[in-house]
């Protein structure tokens, strides 16, 4: 009898136990089983699941299959057990349930402002605004181990923070604050609060706050002693089962030990289903950022912002510069640039808009508004939603993200397990930051998203057209390589620094892309047109596009090769910053090395921003996040890049695989990292290059693990790969998930995480 098998003829038992204990806890009144909420129903899906790894057991042996089975029954009986503390501790102590109206306690305001009303007809009491009200109990005389607070919120409500001063036998007097918690509106489980106390509570004063001064909320009663339902949530239960699952199959499994060229069907179905659920993933978030509004509005709206509208009007209007007019105020001053002067001055301009010689420009690139919203706007007569194109821009860039991946794998790393690829996937999905692009769609991320997109798209057909491996070179492939890379630099001029390498790589290929060789004969001859065409393909998109760039510049700044950033209307003069190194080295910091913060309060994983205590201004937007080293382990490749390299056979391949990792995957983004020592931190630029950071160093260590004859390094690999994919997926989940839902904005699904990991709540 199999593992699997003897885990499934244990599995009948074990629920029978948990359900006759839920019965014994129902019955005594302990647990409201009819509120016990999924239980029943995670009992008999794993029930379920347990009986059909039975039968896949019966057919073939597999040890994933019995991990499976046994993460299944561990998974449950901590969401039964462990994760349901609160429910459980109502077990020990004597626990008399109490009702407690409004009226029957001293009602009183913090700030004696009037803000609150009682209705004698049902003892309940209405409280408005942020003033604290107090609801003080004199004589409680018994213990309390939990507090349900039955609210009604008034609309445009979301939230109420409560607060309990109590005296106990261990304490005469008020401990004050001893006991918190904030109850949210459409979450019921936040109504119920455990209480900690010790023996008699002798009084108590309750306290409640509004977050807004447009905030309405009734207080119905307060129910001491009640029993806390049983809370099962299915996200934790599919973390625990899912990753430990995969981990367990990456170091494992037989099959997923075999390398990509044996499971290359396998692993293609596995990265369009990663695929499909992320970008499933964006939509969700997207979904939540449109908030209340109709989708169908998005598609017909009749106003924009710098992209969407003012350049879409400046362009259709056949001129460079946009039609707003700058105000008499601000054309008079000395200093335009200077915020604190211009606030001085009461002059009123543009926000980050350009100026310059009288005239309103934008230095944001403009291929999303040639590609998407000036044709969107012609042909429909609107203005495209900034929210849909980011998701756009952002998809295609995850899609494309992926068949990156997977063509570099196809062509150097065949060998590598198909597990260590799958994990690979993931830490590049998890980490390469166009998810802080979707869940602040802001005009900002337009750009951002953009480049993300056509950088990707560019990546994998420049690699796909065999420039950088063997085989015939694609022709229609390096010009559209060669169109999308102009297209991203059009998009944001910092990802000029990717064109750059798209060039070497060009040139470096002039000789060979005029080699023909005979399927039949393998004989090779040389075609001096085909290798005219080649430079064409290469060089004419990229080469017109940075045209059309050099004479958008020259038309609004005198200069081809003038972006305008400096005349920027912003928080910083940028006409008179000066550069300082320090500067630079604050955003390597905590772009690369910020170490993540682990704590048992929301959000658990946080990571300070560090100016690094320099005496001087550096701008750093809202929002950051830890260094790439930890949110993606595999970049410690890095320190083996040297070993990699003396494991080639030859100087010529040392300087080529050298360039094409290290040109593209370690110093352009080092520039960029370094370049935004003028702007500041963005937690949004992560996108121009953690990717490309994170893909050099796979191939990194795919190449070493298919150099290495030694079974414990190899074995070594998988358990790292494994913990590198889990960690990465929780340590960006958790920080990009509190970038997105901001708790002012969203209390309801920052309360559900909260609740996935405070179970001892």
């Amino acid at each position: 009898m199999t593992k699997l098998s003897q885990a499934a003829k244990g599995i009948g038992s074990i629920f029978v136990i948990a359900f006759v204990l839920l019965g014994l806890l129902d019955l005594f009144s302990i647990v409201d089983f009819g509120t016990a909420h999924g239980a029943p129903a995670l009992a008999a899906a794993v029930i379920l699941l347990e009986l059909l790894l039975y039968g896949l057991s019966r057919k073939f042996t597999s040890k994933t299959l019995n991990f499976l089975a046994k993460a299944l029954v561990v998974a449950t009986l901590l969401e039964l057990t462990l994760f349901q503390l609160p429910s459980y501790s109502m077990l020990f102590g004597s626990y008399e349930e109490d009702t407690l109206l409004p009226y029957q306690a001293s009602i009183s305001s913090a700030t004696g402002v009037q803000n609150f009303e009682t209705d004698q007809s049902d003892g309940s009491v209405q409280i408005s605004g942020k003033d604290e009200v107090l609801l003080t109990i004199e004589n409680v005389g018994h213990t309390v181990g939990s507090m349900k607070v039955n609210l009604e919120f008034a609309e445009n409500t979301d939230r109420v923070k409560m607060v309990v001063d109590m005296a106990d036998e261990t304490h005469e007097d008020y401990r004050y604050d001893v006991a918190r918690t904030v109850i949210i509106n459409g979450q019921e489980d936040s109504e119920y609060m455990t209480c900690l106390f010790s023996g008699d509570v002798s009084m108590m004063r309750i306290k409640f706050t509004g977050y807004k001064d447009t905030d309405t909320f009734t207080i119905n009663s307060i129910v001491m002693n009640q029993a806390i339902p049983l809370d099962i949530s299915a996200i934790r239960f599919l973390l625990i089962v899912g990753l430990s699952t995969f981990a367990y199959a990456v170091i494992h499994s037989g099959f997923l030990k075999k390398s990509y060229g044996k499971t290359k069907g396998f692993c293609a179905v596995s990265v369009a289903v990663m695929t499909c659920a992320v970008v499933v993933l964006s939509v969700l978030i997207t979904g939540v950022k449109l908030g209340d509004s109709e989708l169908s509005s998005h598609f017909k709206l009749t106003y924009g912002n710098q992209i969407t509208q003012e350049l879409v009007d400046a362009f259709e209007n056949k001129q460079v510069h946009l039609l707003k007019e700058p105000s008499r105020e601000l054309m008079e001053m000395e200093n335009p640039y200077d915020w604190s002067a211009r606030n001085t001055a009461g002059a009123s301009s543009e926000w980050d808009h350009v100026y310059y010689e009288g005239k309103y420009y934008s230095y944001y690139g403009i291929a999303p508004v040639l590609t998407l919203f000036l044709p969107y706007h012609m042909i429909t007569g609107y203005y495209c939603s900034t929210n849909l194109a980011i998701f756009l821009f952002s998809a295609i860039g995850l899609v494309f993200l992926a068949l990156t991946y997977m063509a570099i794998v196809k062509r150097w790393f065949r060998d590598v397990p198909s597990g260590c690829i799958l994990a690979g996937m993931l830490v590049l999905f998890s980490v390469c930051g166009i998810w802080f692009s979707v869940s602040r769609p802001l005009f900002y991320e337009i750009s951002i998203s953009s480049g993300f997109m056509f950088v990707t798209t560019g990546a994998y057909f420049l690699i796909t057209s065999n420039m950088l491996s063997e085989g015939r070179i694609s022709l229609w492939r390096t010009a559209l390589a060669s169109l999308l890379i102009g297209l991203a630099v059009l998009s944001r001029p910092t990802l000029a620094v990717y064109a750059i390498c798209a060039c070497v790589f060009y040139v470096c290929n002039i000789r060979r892309s005029g080699k023909i060789t005979n399927p039949e004969t393998q004989e090779t001859r040389f075609s001096k047109l085909r290798m005219i065409v080649y430079i064409l393909c290469g060089a004419l998109p990229i080469g017109a596009l940075g045209a059309l760039q050099m004479w958008y510049n020259l038309e609004r700044f005198g200069s081809p090769l003038d972006f305008g950033i400096q005349y920027s209307l912003t928080i910083n003069d940028f006409t008179h910053a000066q550069f300082h190194i320090v500067f630079m080295l604050i955003g390597l910091f905590n772009y690369l090395f910020a170490v993540p913060g682990f704590s048992t309060e929301y959000p658990y994983i946080r990571t300070p921003f560090s100016r690094l205590d320099v005496n001087g201004y550096y701008f750093s937007d809202s929002g950051n996040t830890s260094g790439i080293l930890f949110l993606a382990f595999p970049v410690l490749g890095y320190l083996l890049g040297g070993n990699a390299l003396r494991r080639l056979p030859t100087n010529r391949d040392r300087i080529k695989y050298g360039a094409m990792v290290g040109l593209p995957c370690v110093i352009m983004p080092l520039v960029i990292i370094c370049s935004v020592w003028e702007s500041g931190y963005a937690i949004r630029y992560t996108a121009d290059f953690s990717w490309e950071i994170v893909i050099g160093a796979l191939a990194i260590l795919f190449f070493l693990y298919t150099q290495s004859r030694n079974r414990f390094k190899k074995d070594l690999f998988r358990y790292f790969m494994a913990i590198s994919a889990v960690a990465a997926i929780i340590i960006n989940g958790v920080q990009i998930f509190y970038f997105a839902f901001p708790v002012d904005d969203e209390p309801a699904l920052c309360y559900y995480l909260e609740s996935i990991v405070a179970f001892w709540k």
